[in-house]
């Protein structure tokens, strides 16, 4: 998007927006400051965990099995994939009029769709794999996945693993996001 190979020094995270907020679409702008990518990050990681933590249990049905074959397949997001499906999302998305309004249903289906994904992949052990797949893929995209305890379970947490992105997401980090964003 643009050439920041001369860009000058930037002092704080959110100048960079500043800078070349000229040609960036408002609703772009947003998400781009530190408090947006750690609350998005934050939900996106929780949701994907949640998810995962669910198939798990239901192909097992065993709570301390689940717990064993959750650390066995030793499944994760990073902030970056977290983001780089956020930011698809907002992309699909930018020109939507309730974009704001949607997009935690939005990052909700991603990161369960994503989790969904990476366990069937991962257990090799899943009998039915193709068909659990498709029947939660299905229930994912009619946004009848989430149960109110995992809801609950998603507000117990949220405070606590916004916290712990908040320690690790510095400046430097949201600048280096924000060039990567700006260069598409």
């Amino acid at each position: 998007m643009k050439d920041l190979n001369n860009k000058p020094n930037y002092k704080n995270s959110e100048s960079i927006i500043s800078y070349y907020g000229k040609n960036l679409n408002d609703d772009m702008k947003k998400y781009l400051k530190r408090s947006s990518i750690i609350d998005l990050i934050t939900k996106y990681e929780l949701y994907y965990h949640i998810s995962l933590g669910n198939y798990a249990f239901e192909t097992i049905l065993d709570l301390e099995e689940t717990t064993k074959k959750l650390q066995e397949l030793n499944l994760y997001v990073t902030p970056d994939m977290a983001l780089f499906n956020i930011y698809k999302i907002i992309e699909e998305k930018i020109g939507e009029k309730d974009l704001e309004k949607n997009l935690e249903e939005y990052i909700r289906k991603r990161a369960a769709l994503h989790a969904l994904s990476d366990f069937v992949r991962a257990d090799k052990e899943l009998v039915g794999a193709k068909y659990y797949e498709k029947s939660k893929k299905e229930i994912i995209l009619n946004d009848k996945f989430f149960s109110e305890n995992m809801k609950i379970n998603f507000e117990s947490n949220y405070q606590k693993t916004y916290e712990h992105y908040s320690m690790l997401i510095n400046d430097k980090f949201v600048e280096n996001i924000q060039n990567r964003i700006l260069e598409q």
